[in-house]
């Protein structure tokens, strides 16, 4: 489906008016600061619960610091409460979700409802908290475009241009969610708008750049990830990234049809929303049992990737089960995302294939390399976006030499995904495919599971 038009310009004022979309740049400013803002209000409201039953900084460290069965326990507990807090909500509401961001900027009129985002939002954070295996800047983004809508609404401004404020939310929300202003304008443009606009893209990139600054200034300063830096490359480094880009090019359409099959399979079977989030916490907690390293979104086993040698044994181990409790987390609906577990998942893709196919250079520098060239090569395979995936690596690192072999890898791992399904992880949440026959509760759970960040 297109993208709605952009206003356009009355002919007859055409000579005193200035374009519509300079109205929206200093309300993408605004959009940028408190978008960046409400991300960090999120981040470190999962800390102060992550707090209270642990004095480690994150998940992981959290999780090895437990005895197996506690490590079992958290997840399944996290997971019921935030299944009881989205059914009670749901109850409570009568309503069971709203449209998501992507849908309300590509098909809807781009008014996002309080309600439902806020119970989805207190489930997510439930969820995240407890280790859960899923995604949370799904959920920082899905509140930044929130916050936009409302501002979108003050000046009862025409439907084309609430649209465009969320999507300066969202560009915002995840500037500041992956330090990425140039990635978060690009993942506005390719994938919520289907294509590059040029009009359009001028607020959205204020408010990308704003919620960056936002965060650098007030929070967390440098590159999302610490990483050996990548020495200038030759011909052969970037034919080996080249092999990456078409190995996630046939393996990002295998993962996305697991988590639909896996989705649709476990919400027939467990219909109770409550139930299915639980026994989803306690398959992750058993998983995480085995290495702690299923815990989280997949961050800090992206960080130890891109600094320390891994035995491929144990990298192997870890990203099977990783495979397996996201799928868990995806199938039974617990609202997060797939973006950071994607990017893990890609990462342990790359360096598994360089280790068995030494056909590049080797060493720490060059592990690196071949982990961001699998992180955006599977991330470009699922989102069929290689230009946002490809600058993406390079903005999480600051590392400008990666660009050169990501981006061919991308681009052939975009084609090759794009040609194996037509369908991309977002398709649903930007309203493009039918909703596949769930029923009013299991959509609920499902509001940002598969298809989502």
């Amino acid at each position: 489906m297109p993208t709605p038009p952009l206003p356009e310009i009355p002919a007859r004022h055409s000579h005193w008016l200035l374009d519509p979309m300079v109205s929206v740049l200093p309300l993408a400013v605004v959009i940028g600061v408190v978008g960046a803002l409400v991300v960090e209000s999120f981040r470190l409201a999962m800390d102060g619960l992550l707090h209270l039953y642990s004095s480690q900084s994150h998940l992981v460290a959290a999780a090895a610091a437990m005895p197996p069965w506690a490590r079992v326990l958290v997840p399944a507990l996290a997971a019921t409460a935030a299944g009881l807090t989205m059914w009670l909500g749901q109850r409570w509401l009568r309503r069971p979700r709203g449209p998501e961001y992507m849908e309300a900027v590509r098909v809807g009129d781009g008014e996002l409802p309080v309600a439902p985002n806020l119970v989805r939002t207190g489930s997510s954070l439930l969820a995240v908290s407890g280790g859960i295996t899923i995604g949370r800047e799904g959920t920082m983004i899905q509140l930044a475009a929130l916050v936009a809508s409302l501002a979108g609404r003050l000046p009862r401004a025409r439907a084309e241009h609430r649209r465009l404020t969320v999507a300066c939310g969202a560009a915002a929300g995840f500037a500041a969610a992956y330090h990425a202003p140039i990635a978060g304008t690009l993942f506005v443009a390719e994938i919520i708008l289907g294509g590059l606009q040029l009009r359009a893209m001028a607020p959205v990139l204020v408010a990308a750049v704003m919620g960056e600054l936002t965060t650098q200034t007030l929070f967390a300063g440098g590159a999302l990830y610490m990483a050996h830096a990548v020495p200038p490359l030759g011909f052969a480094e970037v034919l080996a990234g080249s092999l990456i880009g078409v190995a996630a090019g046939l393996i990002g359409p295998a993962f996305l049809w697991l988590l639909d099959a896996a989705r649709h399979r476990t919400q027939a079977l467990v219909r109770w929303l409550p139930l299915r989030f639980a026994l989803a916490g306690l398959v992750i907690g058993l998983l995480s049992a085995v290495r702690p390293e299923v815990w989280g979104n997949g961050f800090s086993t992206v960080q130890a990737l891109l600094q320390d040698p891994w035995v491929p044994g144990v990298l192997g181990l870890v990203s099977l089960l990783r495979l397996l409790a996201v799928t868990t987390a995806s199938a039974a609906g617990i609202p997060g995302g797939v973006l950071t577990p994607t990017l893990a998942l890609g990462g342990a893709m790359g360096l598994l294939l360089m280790h068995a196919l030494p056909l590049g250079s080797a060493g720490p520098q060059a592990d690196t390399l071949w982990t961001l060239v699998g992180m955006g090569s599977l991330l470009a395979a699922t989102t069929h976006a290689p230009a946002m995936s490809a600058i993406m690596m390079f903005e999480i690192t600051r590392d400008y030499n990666v660009v050169l072999a990501t981006l061919p890898a991308c681009v052939l791992a975009s084609v090759l995904g794009s040609l194996l399904r037509p369908r991309s992880v977002y398709d649903e949440a930007l309203g493009l495919t039918p909703g596949g026959g769930q029923t009013a509760e299991a959509d609920a759970g499902a509001g940002s599971g598969a298809g989502r960040h």
